[in-house]
């Protein structure tokens, strides 16, 4: 995958959008395996139509002690991302940090690289600590300032070296279609400030710094890579993004979503709607700016199921793709109240069905969309209640190289927990090219069409084609 303007792009040209889940393992060792995730999950997730997977990396798996890398590790989360492309998902791979690392009940660094000169530990609560912990502040401010750590080397430094040798054990893995190099950067002792969205200059420069130097780290390991870089923490609740222009090319802006009301209520979507549509809007913002592609890297954290809808109705509004928060039950370092309660599988140790699987969650959240658009999308829309999709696309190519051929064809998820009773298209300017109800709906465009729209509905019925 590369990207074209604002848009993602497989090998043949056509955009590509992600419905994916995340999937973190926060207890050591640190691998998805470790809590049961594997094949069954695979079949699970393509069953259901999702194409992408967002997986964490946790530092202090992958550098326990300076300089010492755990290839072994590596090879453990290489599996899964090998299995996970067998059955067409592709993986996004992100170094997470809650807390910064497990001294504050977290995540993240190692202890080696958790610098807080004595600081007090107080809060172990995500929101709670971002506001008042010093001792983790102290920590992440180390970080950004490259603190000198065992050996006298900066530890940043040794978090660039770690990227760059991570980055060459993935570069020819099947299925790899990106790099997030700091899940929700740290604001430290700034977080009210940029909260307000008046972050003082030095915290947005020392990010600027980091993503130039992260960029260059993992450039040196994989040149082609797409890089999905994030704002500080506080852009998850809809706040600017201050990034400066893109380090190199194939950068993204991959963006959490979440609300402080929904964070302090544990779930949720109660107040939510103003800064949800505030995150969307300034993601939107800066990536026009910049002429990058964006995505949700997080949302959820919840089984709200009206707050799931309206995330996702949300998105499909923007033309965005996103992974949601989370696949895995039994978070650690989570807002929400019930760690079960905001998973797809609880225990994936156990079979994937009964109450081990949240259907609801599942039924709020899998829809169809455009996965594969031989064009530009325009616009698409699925309205839950009446199981009615909608979308059109430009037969333009999104890297501006004309059009696609007459026949190219554009792959829809249609996956059956939409349309259980099947489904007819009606289609202006495309054909369809798939079985009948097949899980993927595959259009070819008419000659000559400049443009192609489709409508989907619940049920048999006539299917009217515009060729």
């Amino acid at each position: 995958m590369r990207t074209a303007g604002k848009w993602f792009t497989d090998s043949a040209g056509r955009v590509v959008i992600l419905h994916g889940e995340n999937v973190a393992n926060k207890r050591p060792p640190y691998t998805p395996s470790a809590e049961g995730f594997g094949q069954p999950d695979a079949e699970l997730l393509a069953a259901e139509g999702f194409n992408a997977v967002r997986m964490s990396l946790i530092w202090s798996a992958v550098e326990p002690e300076p300089g010492q890398y755990d290839d072994g590790y590596l090879a453990d989360i290489a599996n899964t991302v090998r299995v996970l492309h067998d059955h067409g998902i592709a993986t996004e791979l992100e170094f997470h940090q809650d807390l910064w690392s497990s001294r504050y009940g977290g995540e993240g660094a190692p202890l080696w690289a958790t610098i807080d000169n004595g600081m007090p530990d107080t809060f172990h609560d995500l929101v709670a600590a971002n506001l008042a912990n010093p001792g983790f502040w102290a920590a992440t401010t180390s970080f950004f300032a490259n603190a000198p750590g065992p050996g006298g080397i900066g530890i940043q430094t040794r978090f660039l070296d770690m990227w760059r040798h991570t980055a060459a054990y993935f570069r020819d893995v099947p299925g790899v279609i990106g790099y997030g190099p700091l899940n929700q950067p740290p604001a430290g002792p700034s977080f009210l400030p940029c909260l307000a969205n008046v972050c003082p200059p030095v915290v947005i420069d020392q990010l600027q710094a980091f993503n130039r130097n992260v960029d260059a780290a993992i450039r040196a390991g994989d040149p082609d890579t797409p890089i999905w870089f994030s704002g500080l923490v506080t852009t998850n609740y809809g706040t600017s993004a201050d990034l400066g222009a893109p380090p190199g090319p194939n950068a993204a802006y991959g963006f959490n979503v979440y609300c402080v009301v929904q964070a302090l209520q544990g779930g949720g979507s109660a107040g939510c709607d103003p800064q949800w549509r505030s995150d969307i809007n300034q993601a939107e913002v800066y990536t026009d700016a910049v002429q990058i592609p964006s995505v949700v890297t997080e949302f959820g954290a919840t089984g709200d199921r009206a707050a799931l809808i309206e995330n996702v109705d949300l998105f499909d509004q923007a033309r965005l793709g996103w992974f949601n928060w989370t696949y895995l039950g039994g978070d650690p370092a989570t807002v929400a109240k019930d760690p079960d309660d905001q998973a797809i599988v609880v225990d994936a140790h156990q079979p994937r069905g009964g109450a081990n699987v949240r259907e609801a969650n599942l039924d709020a959240l899998v829809r169809p969309y455009p996965k594969l658009t031989a064009g530009t999308p325009i616009e698409w829309h699925y309205d839950v209640a009446a199981h009615r999709f909608t979308s059109r696309w430009d037969t333009r190519r999104a890297d501006r190289g004309g059009r696609f051929p007459d026949g190219s064809v554009t792959a829809i998820s249609t996956p059956p927990r939409a349309y259980p009773g099947g489904y007819h298209a009606q289609i202006i300017g495309g054909r369809v090219v798939s079985a009948a109800n097949a899980a993927e709906l595959q259009v070819a465009s008419c000659p000559g069409a400049a443009e192609v729209s489709i409508v989907v509905e619940l049920g048999d019925g006539p299917a009217q084609q515009g060729c």
